[in-house]
């Protein structure tokens, strides 16, 4: 068989271990670099069913048979798991508007961007098998319902993320979304299946090898994982990879590759008194509307470092978004500070602050932050400065060389409001508020809270990636003083795409971003022709 898994687990290792490759035209396969173990190995792939399993170790020739699939229903049950969510319905454009019982302000694009990528998909894989079904052999039961849409209402509410759940579809969608959902779960339970068949692997796509590790535990998910310093990839050769687990668990885990083990670290806080990362405007609830069919009435989540994502510095040090403390900014953040970032723009509260551990010294450092984080990403400046995305009105930084050779926190950080030159004199000047209309004389601040954050290689520009729909790019110049001289620039998603989540850009200063239409975009500022300021 062509294009199909070849698949090598073992458990001899510290922790589970498992390499895939793909087949060539004539069925051959090379699993490389095993560590001395004995393996199951297997075939998987579609039109396939899982081939029996053999044991085997490390330099053996293993011939494998395998297995076609009985059925297209048999087959179908390895598909990915978009499609079979490709197959739930979406409403007719005439449904919206207030047409239905569908909100009026929620749009079609509105509806599909909450279905996938900033909404349903962004927590979980909707089309495996316990999303396209009511699992039965679970410890707990669900209950008994009269109609699936009475199941998919009880669903919702169940275990700790039950109120965002509950918060999305039936407190904004109008809870419209549970007749489209029960549905779907009806039409696969009477034996629908997905309406196209997904292609094997071809050409280079068979080259790729997937090593996989487990390296945390069944209650509690990574969010993000770093190996290295992007900018300079030698860092941390073959050195552990540390994780970032968000609202689950204060513990940071640890993965040695080469030693396939895993070792944890709990990160803590500065100050007693910082509240856990759980309820209101949080993934996580402290309260729990209805028992998960896994867990039962068990809170699996609790923390209060909130460490949501990681990046390695060229010194190999881990720079991590996380919490220190209860959110009430120190006295130099707020109205009446000298700082300079304060004097334009103070900051009362911020959500998520940053922390460092030195694998070398063991040291895990509070760095306290007057704007939030989100995500972080080095520039490619002297200063090795880090910015940061999740400061709604503003953008932050830390100059990390200054830090390190000062101490001087509140000194080696700033941010900075994100203004449009709408005069468009190439400088900035006062400006009015986003809820204020176009003065031509002065600039406008705009809020347009970074989500990804994306220094550029090229000319020192910092972008984001604005999560609305449709969504938009924005590009920050900071210029020679940031709080006073950085100026931003925003480029809407264009039809037919919406729905931004994440981006990045690449070295020649394209940004390329997620998109809940279906699409990859990407942006070339070069490419622009007209105007890039002044009044539109």
């Amino acid at each position: 068989e062509a294009g199909v898994w070849v698949i090598a687990e073992t458990r001899d290792l510290p922790t589970r271990f498992a390499k895939s490759v793909v087949t060539d035209d004539q069925g051959r396969y090379v699993l490389p670099d095993l560590p001395k173990a004995t393996y199951s190995v297997w075939v998987r792939g579609y039109g396939l069913v899982d081939s029996p399993k053999i044991k085997a170790t490390p330099g053996k020739i293993v011939n494998l048979k395998a297995v076609v699939a009985p059925s297209e229903a048999a087959a179908a049950e390895y598909y990915p798991a978009i499609y079979w969510y490709s197959m739930l319905k979406i409403p007719e454009a005439s449904q919206f508007g207030g047409k239905s019982t569908i909100p009026a302000k929620v749009t079609q694009s509105d509806w599909l961007n909450s279905m996938k990528n900033n909404g349903c998909v962004g927590c979980h894989q909707m089309g495996q098998l316990s999303t396209r079904t009511f699992p039965r052999k679970v410890p707990y039961s669900l209950g008994t319902f009269a109609t699936s849409e009475d199941a998919w209402l009880r669903r919702i509410q169940s275990g700790q993320s039950g109120e965002s759940m509950f918060n999305m579809i039936v407190k904004q969608l109008g809870g419209a979304p549970i007749r489209y959902f029960a549905d779907w779960t009806d039409r696969i339970a009477k034996g629908e299946l997905p309406h196209a068949r997904p292609a094997r692997p071809q050409g280079v796509e068979r080259n790729i090898v997937v090593t996989t590790w487990d390296w945390l535990n069944d209650k509690h998910y990574l969010h993000d994982l770093i190996a290295s310093d992007r900018r300079y990839p030698t860092v941390n050769a073959y050195g552990p990879l540390y994780g970032s687990a968000e609202y689950s668990t204060d513990i940071i885990p640890i993965l040695d590759p080469v030693k396939h083990t895993v070792s944890n670290i709990t990160a803590p806080v500065r100050d007693a008194n910082t509240p856990e990362a759980l309820g209101p405007g949080h993934a996580a609830s402290d309260k729990l509307m209805q028992p998960s069919p896994y867990w039962g009435a068990e809170k699996i989540w609790s923390n209060k470092s909130n460490n949501h994502n990681g990046m390695i510095d060229r010194k190999g040090r881990v720079w991590f978004a996380a919490r220190v403390r209860g959110p009430n900014n120190p006295d130099f953040c707020k109205k009446g500070s000298d700082h300079p970032s304060a004097k334009l723009f103070p900051l009362e509260r911020t959500n998520r602050q940053l922390t460092m551990l030195d694998p070398k010294t063991s040291q895990y450092a509070f760095v306290d932050t007057c704007f939030g984080t989100h995500h972080l990403q080095f520039g490619y400046d002297a200063n090795d400065t880090l910015w940061t995305s999740g400061g709604g009105p503003v953008v932050g930084w830390i100059n990390t060389k200054m830090l390190d050779e000062t101490g001087d926190l509140a000194k080696s950080q700033g941010w900075t409001a994100l203004i449009l030159d709408t005069n468009g004199n190439g400088k900035r000047d006062a400006y009015v508020e986003p809820n204020q209309p176009v003065d031509p004389t002065k600039d406008k601040r705009i809020v347009a809270g970074f989500y990804a954050v994306m220094p550029s290689p090229v000319d020192g520009s910092i972008w984001g990636s604005w999560r609305t729909n449709p969504g938009a790019v924005v590009r920050l110049v900071p210029g020679a003083n940031p709080p006073e001289t950085a100026l931003a620039e925003i480029y809407n998603v264009p039809m037919p795409g919406f729905g931004i989540r994440g981006a990045d850009i690449d070295r020649k200063g394209v940004v390329w971003v997620s998109l809940a239409s279906g699409h990859l975009g990407s942006f070339d500022r070069r490419k622009c022709k007209g105007p890039l300021n002044g009044p539109k």
